[in-house]
């Protein structure tokens, strides 16, 4: 065969299969991602910027309040859904803490914490707000302390679940430092094992 028409042939297929690849693997990443950080909402009511360090696993990354918001909390974070599917059903997930850390080298600020059991609407059927239900308020007020784990003893048992999202909330923290500034690094949510 004459190399005008294998080459052309050959790059071309060797195109496809490093589209394929490029496709393939950006996919599993972007999977991952979601798997450790599903796309939820979270607010920062102060503007003071890098709300979303919260939730990177990164205790050296840093939220730092700089001033005073307009509304009654400073900020939120979606964190986790109540359920996850398992291929038949959506199973309920088991928590056991809150964990709360201070910025490397600091104590927490005191904080008032209000627990939100946040309504899963479906996106693609209701274009609404969510609803809220108040899971318990926790009221953060100890000195000289990094890190703290609030227990979610409080929060209802979930049930399983066939339809989505019937019954399936949010979990939400959302927080009011209650002095003018404060740093906190991480917020993470612990399952039973």
């Amino acid at each position: 065969m004459k190399p005008v028409i294998v080459l052309p042939i050959f790059f071309a297929i060797l195109f496809v299969l490093l589209g394929n690849y490029y496709l393939f693997s950006g996919t599993i990443k972007s999977i991952n991602q979601y798997k450790d950080n599903p796309p939820f909402r979270i607010e920062d009511a102060t503007g003071s910027g890098g709300i979303h360090l919260l939730l990177d696993k990164d205790k050296n990354t840093v939220w730092r309040k700089k001033q005073e918001g307009n509304e009654d909390f400073d900020f939120f974070l979606e964190m986790k859904l109540s359920h996850f599917w398992n291929g038949k059903e959506f199973s309920p997930r088991e928590f056991q803490n809150l964990k709360v850390f201070a910025c490397p080298g600091e104590n927490l600020p005191t904080f008032q914490m209000r627990f939100l059991l946040r309504e899963s609407i479906n996106v693609d059927k209701e274009l609404r707000m969510p609803k809220d239900q108040l899971a318990f308020v926790y009221i953060f007020k100890e000195k000289n302390k990094s890190n703290l784990a609030i227990p979610l003893s409080n929060l209802p048992k979930f049930q399983k679940e066939n339809n989505y999202p019937e019954n399936i909330h949010i979990l939400t923290p959302e927080f009011k430092l209650l002095s003018k500034d404060g740093c906190i690094s991480e917020v993470e949510l612990e399952e039973t094992k």
